[in-house]
């Protein structure tokens, strides 16, 4: 078995069995329905942004999690530790596509993959969303109940720089904090593996 396989395995291992530790079985359904989709996912479509190969999405969430659990503890955050497995877990879940379509395809262009480094494209057929959007909206189709805390974390994920998100800044919650500067923190060891020991 390849390394990359057994990688696959084990993210999707920890990813499936942290979230079923949360007992929803809204979550679990979810999981079953997408589950395949999910585990495969990359994360980003261009090698200069992160985690832009088979598994990476789940790879990319786990350790958001692990970073965002790391940081409350040393900072003694006290925010509960289902609610950081939650946010952790599924802020991207929307970069898997709607419920029958992917959002990213194999990229069929060797120019686009030697020149640009894009391993994937975007799926014109599905309908345009941004991935926190397209994340909420799935949570509410399996019927996966969150905090407002929870709710705006996974909403401005991406950071405030974007239009829809600036509405928050100054008053978001610690959760969103917490998720947002682990995430950035992971995607900077991401793009830059020298400073991993």
């Amino acid at each position: 078995m390849s390394k990359d396989i057994e990688r696959i395995e084990a993210n999707w291992e920890t990813y499936n069995k942290l979230l079923r530790r949360l007992c929803d079985n809204n979550i679990n359904e979810l999981l079953e329905s997408l589950g395949e989709r999910l585990c495969m996912c990359p994360a980003s479509p261009r090698l200069s942004d992160y985690s832009a190969h088979p598994g990476g999405l789940i790879e990319h969430m786990v350790l958001v999690t692990s970073q965002m659990r790391n940081l409350n503890e040393s900072l003694g955050l006290q925010i509960p530790v289902n609610s950081i497995i939650k946010t952790g877990l599924l802020h991207d879940i929307g970069k898997v596509g709607d419920l029958n379509r992917p959002l990213f395809y194999d990229q069929d262009s060797s120019w686009h993959r030697e020149n640009l480094g894009q391993m994937y494209k975007y799926n014109d057929e599905i309908q345009k969303m941004s991935s926190s959007h397209r994340t909420l909206c799935l949570l509410q189709h399996f019927g996966v109940k969150i905090t407002q805390d929870e709710w705006i974390a996974i909403q401005i994920s991406g950071g405030s720089h974007f239009e829809e998100n600036r509405f928050y800044v100054g008053s978001e919650p610690t959760l969103a904090m917490l998720l947002q500067k682990a995430k950035a923190f992971v995607i900077h060891l991401e793009k830059n593996p020298h400073l991993k020991k």
